[in-house]
């Protein structure tokens, strides 16, 4: 009978060489395999990252996965929400359900922690496969606006970036916590791809106007500036904030800014609204009643 086990050290780098193909586009293989070691040594993965491996009777590797926790909270109740990522069976053993198999073993063993509130993930292979072990899409909208020459007038922010505030939750609906560590988790990345693709690092991450902020990071393999947490205490700071992500990227180069929409963007000048269809958001809650999951900005993805 196939069982589920955490990867070792060695079982994770053996998984990134299996998996450098799938997920190191624009990489050398030595590259990749630095990405993967460096973002899994990162302050905020070795406190809530746990690798999977979903092994036959012999202990042959059929498929694996990563989970990483957050903070969450459903209404009063707070907790942890596991997100699903880096889900990889190699080529020759497809088609024959070792995934899907790996992941209601990695749900039952989440579900037996009281602690956890629900199980999510970004879909990069549409919604059918995960919906039919559970999961629900969120509907995925991005907001688009081109770069600006133009400074505006605003507080920059620089690493260490802040935590956005945290949202208030009803009884039906799940939120993250957006850390600072988790953040940061995002800027090592882009540390890593500036370095391997020669580009200028960024010399700022984020704008404040009042107490309302917004953070960002460059993404490189996109040529975007992709927003990463959007907190406009006012509705009036909206389009400062987001002409602060438009200078920063004519700064760097970027052409576009790419916002995952959580409030109305479209109507603001320049803004360019696009249904998204890739890295969908998708939850399983694991508390009855819950019925959504909002404000899933960027910088939750993993």
């Amino acid at each position: 009978m196939s069982r589920l086990t955490i990867a070792t050290p060695t079982e994770q780098a053996d998984r990134d060489h299996a998996s450098f193909a799938a997920w190191g586009s624009g990489l050398t293989p030595a590259q990749f395999l630095e990405r993967e070691r460096r973002l899994r040594g990162h302050a905020w993965a070795t406190r809530t990252l746990t690798s999977w491996l979903w092994r036959d009777p012999r202990g042959n590797t059929l498929s694996s996965c990563e989970t990483f926790l957050d903070e969450a909270r459903v209404g009063t109740r707070t907790g942890t929400a596991a997100t699903i990522a880096s889900v990889f069976t190699e080529p020759p053993l497809r088609a024959h359900g070792h995934a899907a198999n790996m992941l209601r073993a990695v749900i039952e063993r989440l579900r037996a922690d009281a602690s956890c509130l629900a199980v999510t993930l970004f879909s990069e292979i549409g919604t059918n496969f995960y919906a039919r072990l559970g999961f629900w899409p969120v509907p995925a909208f991005d907001t688009f606006f081109p770069a600006r020459a133009d400074t505006p007038q605003v507080e920059w922010l620089h690493a260490p970036l802040p935590a956005p505030r945290h949202s208030a939750s009803d009884e039906h609906t799940l939120r993250l916590t957006l850390s600072a560590p988790r953040l940061d988790w995002h800027l090592e990345r882009e540390r890593l791809y500036t370095a391997a693709l020669n580009r200028s690092p960024l010399d700022r991450h984020g704008a404040r106007v009042g107490e309302s902020t917004i953070t960002w990071t460059a993404y490189w393999k996109t040529n975007e500036l992709q927003v990463l947490s959007l907190d406009a205490r006012d509705p009036q700071h909206f389009p400062v904030l987001l002409h602060a992500a438009s200078h920063a990227a004519h700064l760097a180069g970027l052409p576009t800014v790419r916002v995952w929409e959580t409030g109305a963007l479209h109507a603001l000048p320049g803004a360019r609204r696009v249904e998204r269809t890739d890295e969908v958001a998708m939850f399983l809650p694991l508390l009855p009643g819950v019925q959504a999951w909002t404000m899933v900005e960027r910088g939750l993805w993993a």
